[in-house]
């Protein structure tokens, strides 16, 4: 007798994996990866510009320029991503196999938001660091990373509500939030420049994480929420 073939229902866990090994394979074939390096150079060419006239830029304005690179990096990465993928139907395979919805946005996140900190950390560093003449702090390098998870969870957030234009809504959003984070009073808590900055201690000088981190683990909690929420809703 030929034995009987068991089709197990993959793990959750192995679903988001694989998601995320098919989502790197794809932004590493594609043009978007060397835009995204072309995007994050700016900053590193603007403080060696500044440097060479022998007027180097400060910390406040280079995080200033970072976070300006990313309102448009993770919108171009994880907001893109997902809005093709629910605008060509895509995931609708997906979602008729027995894996819950959300571990698509979870699998999207997981390959791309560590390239978005890499890219940005990694100019960051670079950047201060030829700008300057020394390394960055420590603060400035967690503070910006936990900014890169706020921003993607967010582009990934946007996206689903608005697929086809994702991408654009997630700039101006991710722009309007750079506005709102240097307002001097109490609107700038729900920025996350605001608190990538404090995290990063360019803002209002030192002081405990635990608040700025609060601040970042609710932004991206409600986009995430939004973004389950979304694709539960969506017709398969």
């Amino acid at each position: 007798m030929t034995p009987r073939r068991t089709h197990e229902v993959p793990s959750t866990g192995s679903t988001i994996w694989t998601l995320a090994a098919i989502t790197l394979k794809r932004l590493l074939r594609g043009k978007t990866l060397w835009i995204g390096v072309g995007l994050v150079a700016i900053p590193l060419a603007y403080a060696i510009v500044r440097q060479a006239r022998h007027a180097p830029a400060s910390a406040d304005d280079l995080f200033a320029m970072a976070m300006l690179v990313l309102a448009v990096l993770p919108a171009m990465y994880v907001a893109a991503s997902v809005g093709d993928d629910i605008e060509n139907r895509t995931s609708t395979y997906l979602w008729s196999r027995a894996i819950p919805r959300w571990a698509v946005l979870a699998g999207k996140l997981a390959a791309l938001a560590p390239v978005v900190i890499a890219l940005m950390v990694g100019s960051w560093y670079a950047t201060i660091q030829l700008g300057t003449g020394a390394p960055p702090s420590l603060p400035s390098l967690y503070g910006l990373a936990a900014g890169c998870i706020a921003a993607a969870v967010t582009a990934g957030g946007i996206a689903t509500v608005v697929p086809k234009q994702g991408m654009v809504l997630t700039i101006a959003y991710l722009l309007a939030d750079n506005a709102i984070g240097a307002l001097p009073f109490t609107l700038a808590e729900v920025s996350i420049t605001h608190h990538a900055k404090r995290l990063a201690h360019l803002e209002g000088g030192p002081l405990p994480i635990a608040a700025p981190l609060i601040g970042l683990a609710i932004i991206a909690g409600l986009w995430a929420v939004i973004g389950v929420v979304r694709l539960r809703r969506l017709e398969t």
